[in-house]
């Protein structure tokens, strides 16, 4: 048990500097596609499979994948925090309707944990 928390605190770790990395790309005003690359790797820690395959999902069949997973709920909320950065990221490029689908995937993802969700 204490080898699986140790593992999730190292992704947790991994995740929060790559979301804060790809952040200060953002802010700077680097490219949109590193940020965007950078989250993507992000997410992929958490999800073990391809993360464009991943944000092709719909949002609740990714809240499917997470609950039959059974990931921690510390790993969904960064997971929930880079799908957030990269709506902000594209809508900070103009793509409204992409960006739109991020923060409902966010969204999904985030009221998974929430005890009164139900499925």
């Amino acid at each position: 048990m204490q080898y699986q928390n140790d593992y999730i605190l190292r992704i947790i770790e991994q995740m929060g500097a790559a979301i804060r990395e790809a952040f200060r790309r953002f802010r700077d005003g680097e490219s949109a596609e590193e940020s965007i690359e950078i989250t993507n790797e992000a997410i992929a820690l958490v999800v073990d499979m391809d993360s464009e395959l991943f944000l092709r999902l719909a949002p609740p069949s990714m809240v499917s994948f997470l609950e039959i997973s059974g990931f921690d709920d510390r790993l969904v909320v960064k997971l929930a925090e880079a799908l957030d950065l990269q709506a902000e990221i594209l809508l900070g490029e103009g793509a409204l309707i992409e960006a739109g689908v991020r923060r409902e995937q966010a969204a999904a993802v985030l009221a998974s944990i929430d005890p009164a969700h139900a499925n």
